[in-house]
């Protein structure tokens, strides 16, 4: 009765995975969820017949609901790119379905092993996304944790992919731990506790404790002297030319960005900050190679006291590059740093130079260059450091740690953020923000946030987003302003993730490469006999 009723709803159960999947990440943030998303999609992968024979149709269905779920807001600037965009994801669920069902249920066994094994497989997979195809690492299932403060501090020792790891895991303890105890109620007609639902609420306590300890980790230190900042949140549209624009409708609305920018940066320098901060590269110039730009940035840095850092385009020998620089006092001296991780479609195209009519399609230019890796910048005036980060690289791990190297006193990440607008924006701001609390996590250092549209902020050591710039109405997104605040911190602690890196990954690895090399040798022998 209990396999017919599987049978039946086999493909509910899967839709009802991908939409608890959407529910867990930003916009919605609701990290329970992910504890609980994938235990439907594993009752139909176990107990339906027809999910075992066919587990890449059903697994899909998971992906196609899960990402185009979340992803469905870069349709505001790729409507085609975003439709192969989740294909190409969904893939990735449907995989792990596959593999699961050959690689783990073909043989019986416990599920205090399957639940790890499987978890594995998935780790996995998340890795492989996320430097296949020059990566796409955006809403792995660790993420879903962003809004836990207590949860999120599992990071710090080993990352989001061990959060991944222990969200899996307990998804199939507790999907295996509720069936037990659903089939003794149906037969004996009483409750009675199984050791996988025991084992899965041990795991949730242990990682609620250690997270709760971690979080006491600066208890009785002193806090840093810090600095004062004010970040130029400017809300002006993309500025890339348009089909129809003419060159002095272009050039016009460069104008207006820049005197929008130049406006709020007198408004905010009247707080005298030690920092003043403009998002990445808002106006589609180089600062020494554009005049009015040039001139702009010369006036602040007379009437700062302090350092400004702001983004720019750069040309050097052909090359272009986006950077951040770092003007001290009078500006006379600057530091700069040249994004190392590119956008793929959006500052590359691969064989762009092969096929120029690629880039007409695309609607990419001249590629952009990738730096030769992550800088320290020093506020001379204070001793105090900073790694920068352009764009989406607070969303990239590997970005992160080879600038914590380092030993900053803290991260600015500089975006634009304003290719989108209206319900795009809401939802692609808040994903990118959700991402960028891990790196505060994983290094044990702050974050200074400064975007165009959306979301300059402050994140504490512990993820947690302490101060943002809104308006009177609370909107914080699609809106223009500055944003100052007072940055103090704790000195950082080594974390376990910093030391061993991705040793989940590493773990993950091995017990899918064994799994591999049983199939395998099973098959073979299989063929030897017959």
């Amino acid at each position: 009765m209990a396999d017919r009723w599987f049978e039946t709803t086999r493909w509910w159960l899967c839709a009802l995975s991908g939409l608890l999947l959407v529910l867990s990440f930003a916009p919605f943030s609701n990290a329970a969820c992910g504890w609980i998303a994938l235990v439907p999609a594993w009752w139909a992968l176990t107990r339906s017949e027809q999910v075992r024979r066919h587990p890449v149709r059903y697994g899909y269905l998971i992906g196609l609901i899960y990402f185009g779920g979340v992803f469905w807001w870069i349709a505001d600037v790729t409507v085609i790119g975003t439709f192969f965009l989740v294909l190409y994801l969904a893939l990735y669920p449907a995989m792990w379905f596959l593999l699961v069902a050959r690689l783990v249920l073909q043989r019986p066994g416990s599920a205090l092993l399957q639940a790890p094994v499987a978890a594995a497989l998935w780790v996995i997979l998340e890795w492989g996304r996320s430097w296949f195809l020059s990566g796409f690492n955006w809403n792995e299932l660790g993420v879903s944790q962003a809004a836990s403060v207590v949860f999120r501090q599992l990071a710090a020792f080993g990352g989001v992919p061990l959060i991944s790891f222990i969200l899996v895991t307990v998804n199939i303890l507790w999907a295996e731990g509720i069936a037990v105890m659903a089939e003794r109620l149906r037969e004996k007609r009483t409750i009675r506790g199984s050791l996988p639902f025991a084992a899965a609420l041990f795991i949730v306590a242990i990682c609620f404790a250690v997270g709760g300890h971690y979080l006491l980790r600066h208890r009785g230190e002193m806090l840093q002297p810090g600095l004062s900042y004010a970040c130029v949140q400017p809300n002006v549209p993309q500025l890339l030319p348009v089909p129809g624009e003419t060159k002095e409708q272009f050039l016009g609305i460069q104008d207006r960005a820049l005197q929008q920018l130049r406006q709020l940066s007198t408004q905010a320098l009247a707080a005298k900050p030690d920092l003043l901060l403009w998002p990445e590269a808002i106006v589609d110039q180089g600062v020494f190679q554009d005049r009015p730009l040039n001139e702009a940035v010369r006036d602040i840095c007379r009437d700062n006291p302090g350092s400004f850092l702001l983004g720019s385009q750069d040309y050097e020998q052909r090359k272009l590059y986006n950077c951040a620089y770092l003007f001290g006092p009078g500006g006379d001296r600057y530091q700069y740093y040249r994004k190392t991780r590119l956008v793929l479609l959006g500052e590359f195209l691969p064989l762009g130079d092969t096929f120029p009519w690629l880039r007409e399609v695309a609607g990419v230019g001249m590629d952009f260059t990738p730096g030769p890796g992550p800088k320290k910048f020093l506020i001379e005036n204070l001793a105090v450091t900073l790694s920068p980060l352009i764009c989406f690289e607070d969303t990239l791990p590997e970005v992160a740690d080879g600038a914590a190297q380092l030993r900053p006193d803290f991260f600015v990440t500089i975006t634009n953020d304003g290719w989108y607008q209206g319900w795009p924006a809401a939802w692609g701001v808040r994903q990118h923000l959700a991402h960028a609390v891990f790196r505060c996590v994983e290094h044990d250092r702050p974050m200074i946030r400064c975007a165009n549209n959306g979301i300059s902020c402050e994140i504490d050591q512990n993820g947690t987003v302490t101060d943002r710039l809104r308006d009177p109405s609370g909107a914080e997104v699609d809106i223009g302003g500055v944003f100052t605040r007072k940055l103090e911190f704790y000195p950082a602690h080594p974390t376990l993730h910093e030391t061993w890196g991705n040793w989940i990954v590493l773990i993950s690895a091995l017990i899918s490469g064994m799994l591999g090399l049983r199939f395998f040798s099973s098959l073979f022998a299989r063929n030897r006999e017959s």
